[in-house]
């Protein structure tokens, strides 16, 4: 019976180490990124916790400024032998309608930032994405199945296709 017992409380003292975990303050990096880590108390908790408590602390920090968070990257250490499982978000304070950077003309732009052990960027890459020039590729696309098709002539079919280029520029 003793050794019943005995178990009941080491499985109640596990579950609770389980759901907690420990976490810095939301530092300040240079040029407006702040990071997070969180680390559990034991190896036992699984890292989708941390991820999700992380996730809420970086949500609060941000409600509290009247912003919202945008991800840069999210570095995740599994437990291993000595070493207990830890995640660090790297993210950034914007208005709620730049999480999609947009010029007004639909061109949305996406950076994104790799980082070293240490901290410092490695890899930055800067993707452009112009939503109207998309469009006419797919519309083109779609005037060329029609062609094929036979449901436009090869004369309605350049018309058209003059038409979508010449709204392109």
């Amino acid at each position: 019976m003793k050794s019943k017992s005995l178990l009941a409380c080491a499985i109640a003292l596990m579950m609770i180490l389980n759901g907690c975990t420990s976490s810095s303050a939301v530092m300040p990096m240079s040029n407006g990124v702040y990071t997070l880590t969180k680390s559990a108390p034991t190896g036992f908790t699984p890292l989708g916790t941390i991820r999700r408590a992380a996730y809420e602390d970086i949500r609060e920090f941000a409600d509290s400024k009247g912003k919202a968070a945008q991800l840069i990257s999210v570095n995740e250490v599994p437990a291993g032998f000595a070493r207990w499982p830890q995640v660090e978000v790297r993210f950034r304070l914007v208005e709620e309608s730049e999480l999609e950077v947009s010029d007004g003309i639909n061109k949305k732009e996406r950076t994104s930032v790799v980082y070293d052990s240490m901290g410092n960027p490695i890899d930055i890459e800067t993707s452009s994405v112009n939503s109207s020039q998309e469009k006419i590729y797919e519309d083109l696309k779609k005037l060329g199945e029609l062609r094929k098709q036979g449901i436009l002539t090869e004369e309605e079919f350049q018309a058209e296709k003059d038409k979508l280029l010449r709204k392109s520029k």
